[in-house]
């Protein structure tokens, strides 16, 4: 995920935000103690979206052809359908009940800015006002929205959870290949006499990866031993050095972090 590239790529006229926690700055060094959380790396975009839903802010009044439609503060409105009136396309609300005198009133519109404008049923087509306006002029509904992980703009979001370490035998002598390196023929690897790989620092880290629907929410979750090899701890999209590992904390530092938000000036 390039994110200098592509996070700030957004349009400034949307609702977008990104979010960016972490814990820790490249370059700096810390301390963990077992049971704190050793990494935080939260990197998404939050976007507004419409729940097809509209909310009356203040009590307003809409005025037109004889007939009188009181909307209440707070009241809400469900959205129907989308039709073009008056060239424009606006959300149909319907009315839970006609107001009084005007039974043939079953419906309200509201565009993209919530600006009212009443209709009516007769013949089964939808007929707006030919005269209206709307108490106080300035009324008008607010589309109600919530926040959603905007997922084309790419997501990290996890924990890693530090709970000790303890010298262990290395599994493998062959460090973690680096991205874009083929693996040996696997006639190869069988034909290789198994060697003792030494032992080594490992890290009882957990992972905890966080849903993308809530991003508040654990989706998955693992624990394990990271060994360390040469100082260094390699975690999804980081690279980390162990600068002193007691059986008290670690002390640690991030020296690259691939999924680094840079904000341009």
């Amino acid at each position: 995920i390039k994110t200098d590239q592509v996070m700030d790529n957004f349009k400034k006229d949307t609702r977008d935000r990104v979010v960016v926690d972490r814990n820790y700055e490249v370059g700096q060094r810390y301390r963990v103690l077992p049971g704190q959380v050793m990494i935080r790396n939260k990197l998404y975009v939050m976007t507004a979206e419409g729940t097809g839903a509209f909310r009356a802010p203040v009590n307003m009044v809409a005025i037109g052809d004889g007939a009188r439609i009181e909307i209440p503060e707070g009241a809400q409105f469900r959205v129907s359908d989308r039709v073009l009136v008056s060239g424009r396309l606006a959300s149909l609300i319907a009315l839970p009940a006609p107001p009084p005198g005007a039974p043939d009133i079953q419906a309200i519109f509201a565009n993209d800015g919530g600006l009212l404008v009443p209709a009516s049923l007769r013949a089964g087509k939808v007929v707006p006002f030919t005269a209206f306006e709307v108490q106080p002029k300035n009324a008008q509904l607010l589309p109600i929205v919530q926040e959603s992980v905007k997922t084309s703009a790419g997501y990290v979001n996890y924990d890693v959870i530090y709970h000790g370490n303890e010298v262990r035998k290395l599994e493998s002598c062959t460090p973690p290949r680096a991205s874009g390196v083929k693996a040996p023929p696997a006639s190869a690897a069988s034909a290789a006499p198994v060697v003792e790989c030494g032992t080594a620092p490992h890290l009882d880290l957990s992972l905890l990866q966080y849903d993308r629907v809530n991003p508040d929410v654990v989706a998955s979750g693992s624990r394990r031993f990271y060994p360390v090899r040469n100082n260094q701890l390699e975690l999804p999209g980081l690279k980390i050095t162990i600068h002193e590992a007691t059986p008290a904390s670690v002390v640690y530092e991030v020296t690259k972090d691939d999924n680094a938000y840079k904000k341009k000036p």
